[in-house]
């Protein structure tokens, strides 16, 4: 499929809907469901696919993370930076303390992937996040975290570009960076709230032990999180709903594509403007993007797609498979036509 002609601006806009901090989409309540109406057919404009600007690139491995860094357990790496998120893969050893801090102006979103951080939110009883969990924390609100456990805490904070961090004047101010200075200010703040689908804590393995429904857990601004989690046969014997007529978890968004993959083919869908990626949560995730190939993430990968590729995602192996799909926007799939 060539995708030609101009763009439309009143076709691009058609099934977009403005959201309030907070507020889930028209059509969805906690538990997520698409419910955006019939299907039609659009025009977009297509620029070059698989474009990848360091430090984006299609699969990046945590065995590769940790290799950078032989006997060390504090460290940290950027891993995703584009016009919209900013992505940073942390270590921690046990009882490295994380000073109370807010975000004035965004939200920020952490993603457990090993170890434990013990979270102090405003507002919120404590939280003992684990492996599989996400921490969603709203703009304004003060907290603190330490890592716990009797091994490091390896985690992801994700935040929109050029966010900032301020500390409370109780405590101490912070270290000035390179030709910076630290100054004392004041403001006025409301308590954030939480509203659905946005709460602070959830982990994926205490949700598949009842098996679907899923849903998403962040819509804030710049801050999307949802997680995408099943079998890639519903049949699994891990599987504690395999006999149910639904399966387990996603459903459709099931099993890894079968057959040899042509990269420069059309397939599966693409989103037109900003870029989408995946944490594995737990199992195997397949990724197939345009002009680029096919990739495998084991659990602590991070699989990206660039803006206007095409990409087709799966689930591989045995077990429980999730990928934590991520972006600034609840995107909409555009999926391709198979022809003009």
């Amino acid at each position: 499929m060539k995708l030609t002609g101009h763009l439309s601006f009143l076709a691009a806009l058609i099934g977009c809907v403005a959201l309030l901090p907070g507020q889930p989409p028209a059509g969805r309540g906690a538990g997520g469901g698409r419910g955006r109406g019939p299907v039609s057919n659009y025009w977009a404009v297509k620029t070059r696919a698989g474009v990848y600007i360091p430090p984006n690139k299609p699969l990046t491995r945590l065995a590769d993370l940790k290799a950078k860094h032989p006997g060390q357990t504090n460290w940290s790496e950027i891993v995703v930076k584009d016009p919209e998120d900013v992505a940073e893969y942390n270590s921690a050893a046990p009882g490295t303390k994380y000073q109370r801090r807010l975000h004035p102006d965004t939200g920020t979103f952490m993603v457990i992937v090993d170890g434990e951080l013990h979270f102090d939110i405003e507002g919120q009883p404590p939280i003992v996040a684990t492996r599989g969990s996400l921490v969603n924390i709203l703009r304004t609100t003060p907290f603190s975290y330490e890592a716990g456990g009797d091994k490091p805490a390896l985690w992801v904070e994700i935040n929109p570009l050029n966010y900032q961090t301020v500390y409370p004047a109780e405590g101490p101010p912070p270290p000035a960076p390179p030709g910076a200075e630290v100054v004392k200010v004041s403001f006025g703040r409301a308590p954030s709230a939480y509203a659905a689908p946005n709460i602070p804590h959830w982990n994926l393995f205490e949700a598949a032990k009842a098996g679907p429904p899923g849903g998403y857990r962040s819509i804030q601004d710049h801050l999307f999180a949802n997680p995408i989690w099943g079998y890639a046969d519903p049949k699994d014997p891990a599987n504690p709903n395999r006999d149910s007529p639904a399966g387990g978890g996603r459903g459709g968004r099931g099993g890894a594509a079968a057959g040899p993959f042509n990269p420069n083919s059309v397939f599966g869908h693409m989103h037109p403007g900003p870029a989408e990626w995946w944490i594995v949560q737990s199992g195997q995730v397949t990724g197939r993007f345009e002009n680029t190939g096919e990739f495998t993430g084991s659990e602590g990968d991070i699989l990206y797609a660039a803006p206007m590729t095409w990409h087709q995602m799966g689930f591989k192996g045995p077990g429980l498979s999730c990928r934590l799909a991520l972006g600034a926007y609840d995107f909409i799939n555009m999926n391709n036509t198979g022809g003009q």
